[in-house]
């Protein structure tokens, strides 16, 4: 790390990725302990690089330094190697400030997460400037992010092959190319219903549920649009749209250019990030829904998951196996519309705006309507 690099951290607030220290103590046990849950929570938290600096105050962010001899590097790898499954991988660094010396461990991201401590099993996360145990639902999002665990494929337990439309299934498959009568099997091998090992009973699939279940709000409460409406009293304040994913996303567009009725120019652009939004969106988060809030000169969409990056800085799109699907089902192209032009948009309209809000794993868009001229 570069001098410029640390004046540039220093000058931060503690955060997800970014935490400082006055003091390292690496010879006792529960100093040990202290580093490795550290390393972990900011390795597990979202966004790219994360650092522990060691050597300031975390209030006033005074430089006090630390004893460069005590700042081990082969001692801090191998409390990461042996105390952290699997091995983070971070760099140390030591740099000298007026006199004194501050030590840095730069923490890198990798896909490898969840990181757990192998002595206790134990997950941690950062939540703000704070380290804290994950909760199941963070441990579940992070496996299905890095591929080695996939939401669409749960079963829903309590509901059978009765409560999704098979017809729907049938025009699917139809659409896909694939000329064959809906059986069990071939529900199976789509990954829309799941067979139990013990008894053999056969589920239906969280994501054959979203995308074609008789009433998939019974099963999935979190999974509806929530349509606040501020501005046009001749329609609720609030409004829920719900069904499969295409009657949701096709209820919600209906509601809201009956509040306020729009040009095709921002309709592409609203049904653009709404389809967006109950694709990409978070469906371990079970305590948020996607919100709309209709506002005199703006629309709102809140949605539950911050946006995710791979290693190179990159967003990369959640849920991949139910866009596959979705891309088909959306035969008239309406949600995943191709000819929005955001350009276009920007001529007439402000720029939409984007909120990626990773500590409240949250993704926020503004659409302005208030047009230039």
């Amino acid at each position: 790390m570069d001098f410029q690099k640390l004046l540039s951290l220093i000058s931060k607030e503690e955060g997800l990725k970014l935490d400082f220290k006055e003091k390292l103590n690496i010879d006792t046990e529960s100093g040990k302990k202290e580093l490795a849950k550290d390393i972990c929570a900011i390795a597990n938290s979202k966004g790219g690089r994360g650092y522990l600096i060691f050597g300031i105050e975390d209030k006033s962010k005074k430089i006090i330094g630390i004893n460069k001899d005590l700042f081990s590097e082969e001692k801090i790898q191998q409390i990461v190697s042996t105390r952290i499954e699997p091995p983070v991988p971070v760099s140390v660094d030591k740099i000298d400030i007026a006199g004194k010396t501050i030590g840095i461990i730069t923490i890198y991201n990798t896909e490898q997460k969840p990181f757990q401590l192998r002595e206790t099993g134990a997950f941690y996360i950062r939540r703000g400037s704070t380290t804290d145990y994950m909760r199941k639902e963070e441990i579940a999002s992070i496996l299905h992010y890095t591929g080695l665990f996939h939401i669409e494929q749960i079963p829903i337990i309590k509901a059978n092959l009765k409560d999704i439309d098979l017809n729907k299934v049938d025009d699917f498959f139809k659409m896909a190319g694939i000329n064959h009568s809906v059986d069990n099997h071939l529900l199976i091998s789509a990954g829309f219903a799941i067979k139990e090992k013990d008894n053999n009973e056969i589920h239906p699939s969280l994501g054959a549920m979203l995308l074609f279940g008789k009433h998939p709000d019974i099963f999935l409460p979190h999974a509806i649009i929530l349509i606040h409406n501020y501005i046009n009293n001749e329609f609720p304040k609030l409004h829920i749209s719900k069904g499969t994913i295409i009657d949701m996303l096709d209820d919600a567009i209906q509601f809201i250019n009956k509040v306020i009725p729009y040009n095709s120019l921002v309709k592409s652009a609203i049904q653009e990030h709404i389809g967006k939004a109950i694709i990409y969106r978070d469906y371990f988060c079970i305590n948020r829904f996607i919100e709309v809030y209709i506002k005199n000169n703006k629309i709102e969409i809140v949605n539950p998951g911050a946006a995710l990056k791979a290693n190179n800085d990159k967003y990369v799109k959640r849920n991949l196996w139910l866009y596959s699907k979705i891309i088909t089902l959306d035969k008239d192209k309406k949600f995943f519309n191709k000819e929005y032009n955001k350009q276009e948009f920007e001529k007439h309209y402000s720029k939409i705006k984007y909120y990626n809000i990773p500590s409240e794993n949250l993704y926020k868009v503004i659409i302005p309507l208030e047009d230039k001229i």
